[in-house]
């Protein structure tokens, strides 16, 4: 099911400034990664990734479907990744 709303946590919307990132570019890459999305160990459901206009690539944890609803995802967090070695 396509993602089409979002809700975001106050630690999520807090940290998107400290590590350079947009709501939108953070919402893209859910939408973009939601059909190959990886289980995620830690306090959300779902992990994807995504690639800022600046070319670096950044983590995305959420919950979905969120209050029940399926078309809804609850942000969580994103950061930055660290370069890969051999990159």
């Amino acid at each position: 099911m396509p993602i089409e709303r979002f809700e975001w946590t106050h630690h999520a919307e807090v940290r998107l400034g400290e590590r350079h990132l947009t709501r939108e570019g953070v919402e893209q890459a859910i939408r973009d990664g939601h059909g190959a999305r990886q289980i995620n160990a830690g306090s959300a459901d779902w992990r994807v990734h995504g690639v800022r206009c600046d070319g670096k690539t950044f983590a995305v944890v959420y919950d979905n479907p969120a209050k029940l609803d399926p078309h809804t995802a609850r942000i969580v967090s994103a950061w930055p990744l660290r370069r890969e070695k051999g990159a």
